[in-house]
């Protein structure tokens, strides 16, 4: 019978507390590679022990971008793909909207000007106000003169 994943993720917290003790580290750091601090491995026990916080976490390495190719590059964060019709529209000032992971409901937020930069591409990028995340913007430039009957 497999063992519960909420006691292997209480094990395998203990075992890493006693591990990584200061007390039991001191004389070991040189031959030890890696030592965590107790803050970062209570950390990781509230993300892995929460089945929210760990879906969410999961999440992020799914919307990971791969790592770029040497040179410069625009972003390296998470990035959600929408397209523009599924976007909130604020009249009062002529902005899209779109709410973000981080908890921001006005996270992502861009105009016309914007759209009008990027129309040659038909994508558009924006990060996020509050945090390291990205929008992916799809969408279709229409010109006037393609509205018009003939």
């Amino acid at each position: 019978m497999a063992q519960d994943p909420s006691q292997l993720i209480k094990q395998a917290y203990r075992r890493a507390l006693l591990r990584n003790h200061p007390d039991k580290t001191a004389g070991a750091r040189s031959t030890q590679t890696q030592i965590y601090t107790v803050d970062q491995i209570s950390h990781a026990f509230a993300v892995l022990a929460s089945p929210t916080r760990r879906a969410e976490y999961d999440a992020s390495f799914r919307l990971a971008v791969p790592a770029p190719a040497p040179g410069p590059t625009r972003f390296q964060t998470g990035v959600e793909t929408v397209d523009l019709d599924d976007l909130s529209f604020d009249d009062d000032r002529g902005r899209w909207y779109h709410p973000c992971r981080c908890g921001n409901d006005r996270g992502y937020s861009f105009d016309e000007a914007d759209l009008a930069d990027a129309a040659d591409d038909g994508l558009l990028m924006v990060g996020c106000l509050d945090c390291s995340l990205w929008l992916s913007v799809h969408f279709a430039a229409v010109h006037d003169d393609e509205l018009r009957p003939e």
